[in-house]
């Protein structure tokens, strides 16, 4: 039996009814739209629906026997001869990616695009060639998934129950009112739903001073506070122990320059001789390895892993922040399965938001999951909330938008066909094998991977932080020279020490020139040392940039 079928692979012969409306449907990958005030309807249109199945009771028969697609999957005989050669016609009612990416069965299609149709496409795809089926496409009617309302289905499932389709290409939420009507297969994927936000403003903006992002304002400000007090305290004690133990001899900006030359793990020119400015400096050096530690580990995390000060963590904080009148919620209204799961839901936190929905209007309906991005895109302080799998590849392409890592709502995704339907047993057992096999995942990951080689924006990144280093690295140039100008009007006219013409002559220079009529060299061969510690710390200071300056004079 399985020899007879697997030989018969054959290539699939596709019909589309070449019409405008079918172009504008299937067009693939996602859609450049924008955020249509137009396009967002009314609460009172969108819960008419929602109000009747929820207050009065549906008038379909429930009679049925759910669950045949999975009990008939046991049987050996599937009815092959009857379903071989058929064509099948389809409506997709949305191009959702990755289940929907594009609608185009043949195999050139992949090679041009570089990706695959999508999860659903591709069962279908692999059906087809076992049973040599032809898909013959269908344009949806009315809304895309459709709804019950007024004692009929419209959109997709009222042309499945009306008999115009033999199923829907698309992954449709398992859910009883639809399996009455319909044959729901083998779920093929369990999906909760997302909820997307805008980006903050810190996550793209805010870079120019990363380096800063391990501490906290307050770390730096006492590390500021603490490195000037105790250059107070140094110069203090360096003054009085300079009489005692000839103590070396500091500026006050010297002696700040040290606990900061400390604090980034830099040496000093001359060492404390006095114990208590010793003790001093050791207590800051060992605080600064520990700082210097932290420092470093905390940068390293922010760069290795995303962190995002997001306003609310979960759907509890979400709720709370929708009745602050801080947030409202967005959806897709051609599915309304997710707004009935929220007004049937009888826990608390679902209770809450459907209370603000329904009677504060804290909801707004788009059409289509891609204007809900374009429209959470462009306006802070909206949360839309649809299928994970979908928002994930929105958020993964593009970094203005933002999903969070836990989902609600969970639901099975199945494909929907005639009810009693004689496909309905043998898709749900190559869709089950297709799903231990790991099929559908690989489907989703090659997506995945198709959208990561195609982003276009790049996270993380800015365009303002460079103008403004480069600004501030300029203004500080400059600065710079301009206090060296007013130093030196300062000290016009003032008189050089003789010592300082020749502080950059070697040893062996000064030798050679020794016979030259001239006092201040001859100091320089006096084989006395100088005695005043004032002139000791001079000479060694001038020694840090000239190491080739003879400090044998220097008293020790």
């Amino acid at each position: 039996m399985h020899t007879s079928y697997i030989s018969s692979l054959v290539i699939i012969l596709i019909h589309v009814s070449p019409t405008d409306l079918h172009k504008a449907m299937f067009s693939p990958d996602f859609e450049n739209t924008t955020a249509d005030p137009n396009s967002i309807r009314t609460l009172n249109n969108i819960l008419e629906s929602i109000n009747e199945k929820v207050a009065v009771p549906s008038q379909i028969s429930f009679e049925s026997d759910y669950g045949d697609a999975y009990t008939q999957s046991t049987q050996k005989h599937f009815f092959l001869e009857k379903m071989r050669d058929k064509t099948l016609k389809i409506v997709v009612p949305a191009v959702e990616p990755p289940y929907v990416n594009y609608v185009n069965f043949s195999d050139a299609a992949v090679t041009e695009k570089g990706y695959g149709p999508g999860v659903v496409i591709e069962i279908l795809k692999e059906i087809g060639k076992r049973l040599n089926l032809t898909y013959e496409i269908i344009p949806a009617s009315g809304s895309t998934w459709g709804e019950y309302l007024n004692g009929s289905w419209t959109g997709a499932f009222g042309q499945l129950v009306r008999g115009e389709v033999d199923l829907l290409a698309g992954g449709a939420i398992m859910e009883y009112d639809r399996s009455v009507i319909s044959d729901l297969t083998y779920p093929f994927q369990f999906e909760p739903t997302g909820i997307m936000i805008r980006s903050p403003e810190k996550y793209e903006d805010d870079t120019l001073l990363i380096v800063t992002e391990p501490f906290s304002w307050e770390v730096w400000v006492i590390t500021a506070a603490v490195i000037l007090i105790s250059g107070v305290i140094f110069l203090g004690m360096t003054n009085i122990m300079g009489r005692v133990y000839k103590e070396m001899s500091v500026t006050p900006f010297e002696s700040i320059w040290v606990f900061f030359s400390i604090f980034v793990q830099q040496g000093l020119p001359e060492q404390p001789r006095s114990w208590s400015c010793r003790v001093l400096v050791a207590l800051w050096w060992l605080a600064s390895i520990t700082l210097s530690a932290t420092f470093t580990g905390s940068l390293v995390a922010l760069f290795a892993v995303d962190k995002t000060n997001l306003p609310f963590q979960n759907i509890d904080q979400l709720v709370r922040l929708i009745k602050q009148g801080r947030f409202e919620i967005v959806m897709d209204e051609n599915s309304f399965t997710r707004t009935e799961m929220i007004a049937r839901s009888k826990l608390p936190v679902y209770r809450d938001l459907w209370h603000e929905m329904i009677l504060n209007h804290k909801v707004k309906y788009v059409n289509g999951v891609s204007r809900g991005v374009a429209f959470v895109r462009a306006n802070p302080g909206y949360a839309l909330l649809g299928p994970m799998a979908t928002l994930n590849f929105y958020a993964y392409s593009d970094c203005k938008v933002i999903l969070l890592n836990d989902g609600i709502l969970p639901v099975y995704l199945s494909i929907p066909m005639q009810k009693h339907s004689i496909y309905s047993s043998y898709f749900s057992t190559k869709i089950r094998e297709m799903v231990e096999r790991g099929f559908t995942q690989k489907w989703i990951a090659d997506y995945r991977s198709y959208v990561a080689m195609q982003k276009i924006n790049e996270c993380n990144s800015t365009t303002t932080g460079p103008k403004r280093g480069a600004s501030l690295g300029t203004v500080l140039f400059i600065g710079e020279f301009v206090f060296k100008f007013l130093k030196g009007k300062m000290n016009k006219g003032a008189d050089t020490k003789p010592f300082e013409e020749i502080t950059t002559v070697s040893p062996n220079s000064v030798q050679n020139v020794a016979s030259i009529d001239n006092p201040y060299v001859i100091q320089l061969l006096d084989p006395h040392p100088i005695n005043d510690p004032i002139e000791n710390w001079s000479l060694r200071r001038r020694n840090i940039l000239n190491l080739s300056l003879d400090l044998s004079r220097i008293a020790n």
